[in-house]
C-alpha cells in the first residue's frame, strides 16, 4: 500500500504536489512507451529480396511423355511452389485443363504445389491420352503460365502418331479464333471425343490419333462453359486421317433465317449488295443468282458478273491509280511535266 508522501526538511506541502504529479507522469510516459513499443513490435520488418515475377515451374510429370502400358489412377504435375486454385481468365482449374481422349467432366484435385487429374469414368484400356494445362495457370503472386504443359501416354502398348492441324477462323469478324475449342468423333462413337483448344493466333494440333475418318467440330465457347452453345459460332469437317492432315475451320453462328440483302448504288453500273447475316464460307458468287428488274415495265437487265466486296475494292483501288497516272501522262503541260 502505497503511503502520502510526508514532507522533508525544509519542503513544504508544495513540494510534495509537485512530486506527486511528476510520478504519475512518468508512469504515464512509460505505459505510452511500451504500446508504441509492442505496436512496433507487431508491424515487424518488411520482407526482403526482389519481388517474385516468375511463373510456376513445372518439375515432373507422371507418367512422363512416351509412357507405354502406363498404370495409374492420376495424372500428376508437380511444380515449384504453390499453385492459385482460380486460374487467369477462369472459374476453375478444370476449365484450363484438357484430357484428350474423353468421356466427360475430369477431376483435379489441387494438393498446393501439385495438380492430380483423373477421368471421372478412369482411364480406358488401350488408349492412347494426351492431358494438357492450358496458358494461364497461376501462383500466389499472380504470375501465371503463357505456354501449355502437357504429357502424351498410353495405357496399351502402342502410341498412334496421326495428328489433325488448322486454324479456326471467325468468318464475320475476319480474324483468329484464340482460344477456339476443338472435338473430334471416329466413327459412329460420339461418346469418346479427342479433344484440343486452339492457341492465342487460332492455330490447334489434335495428336495421338488412329488412322480412321474424324468428324471434326470447331466452336468459339464465347461462355467458358466447354460446351457448345445454340448462339456460338461453330464449324465442322469430316477429315481423313492416315497420318497428318491439315484442315482450316471457319466458324460462324448457324440458324435457319435467310440473309436479307440492302442495295445501295455504287456508280451508274455498279449495285453494292449488303447482306444482314453472313454468306456461306466459301460460296462463290453467281451473277445469275441476282436479278435486276425495271420498276417501269418490269423488264429484267442482265447481271454481268458478282464480285466480293473486298475483291471489286482492290479492283477499284488499281483502276484508279492507273487512270490517275494515265491522265497525268497525257497532260502534256509544263506544269504537269514539271509536278511529274
Amino acid at each position: 500500500m502505497e503511503r502520502p508522501a510526508r514532507p522533508a526538511a525544509r519542503q513544504g506541502a508544495h513540494a510534495v504536489r509537485r512530486l506527486r504529479k511528476f510520478r504519475a507522469a512518468a508512469r504515464a510516459a512509460c505505459t505510452v512507451g511500451a504500446a508504441a513499443l509492442a505496436g512496433c513490435a507487431s508491424m515487424g520488418m518488411p520482407p526482403g529480396g526482389p519481388v517474385d515475377k516468375r511463373p510456376p515451374v513445372l518439375l515432373f510429370v507422371l507418367p512422363d511423355t512416351g509412357t507405354v502400358n502406363a498404370r495409374m489412377r492420376e495424372v500428376q504435375f508437380r511444380f515449384d511452389k504453390v499453385i492459385n486454385e482460380r486460374p487467369r481468365g477462369a472459374q476453375s482449374l478444370a476449365q484450363i485443363v484438357v484430357v484428350s481422349p474423353s468421356e466427360g467432366p475430369v477431376i483435379v484435385d489441387w494438393r498446393r504445389g501439385e495438380l492430380a487429374i483423373r477421368p471421372r469414368r478412369g482411364w480406358r484400356a488401350n488408349t492412347a491420352y494426351t492431358v494438357t494445362i492450358l496458358p494461364g495457370l497461376m501462383d500466389l503472386n499472380g504470375n501465371a503460365t503463357t505456354k501449355p504443359l502437357h504429357t502424351e501416354f498410353s495405357t496399351g502398348s502402342v502410341i498412334p502418331g496421326g495428328v489433325v492441324r488448322g486454324v479456326v477462323f471467325d468468318w464475320v469478324a475476319q480474324r483468329v479464333v484464340s482460344g477456339a475449342r476443338i472435338e473430334a468423333m471416329i466413327g459412329s462413337d460420339t461418346v469418346l471425343k479427342y479433344l484440343a483448344a486452339a492457341d492465342s493466333a487460332g492455330r490447334f494440333a489434335l495428336p495421338s490419333l488412329p488412322p480412321a475418318t474424324l468428324l471434326v467440330r470447331v466452336f468459339f465457347d464465347q461462355n467458358n462453359n466447354l460446351a457448345l452453345d445454340r448462339r456460338e459460332p461453330w464449324d465442322s469437317a469430316r477429315v481423313v486421317l492416315s497420318d497428318s492432315v491439315r484442315h482450316d475451320f471457319y466458324v460462324f453462328v448457324h440458324d435457319s433465317i435467310g440473309p436479307h440483302p440492302a442495295v445501295t448504288p455504287t456508280d451508274s453500273v455498279t449495285l453494292r449488295v449488303k447482306f444482314d447475316r453472313p454468306l456461306m464460307p466459301g460460296a462463290r458468287l453467281d451473277s445469275s443468282k441476282f436479278v435486276l428488274r425495271r420498276t417501269t415495265d418490269s423488264s429484267e437487265t442482265p447481271v454481268r458478273r458478282a464480285w466480293p466486296a473486298s475483291e471489286y475494292d482492290s479492283l477499284a483501288a488499281v483502276r484508279k491509280r492507273f487512270t490517275a497516272d494515265s491522265v497525268a501522262k497525257a497532260d502534256t503541260s509544263a506544269a504537269a511535266r514539271a509536278a511529274r
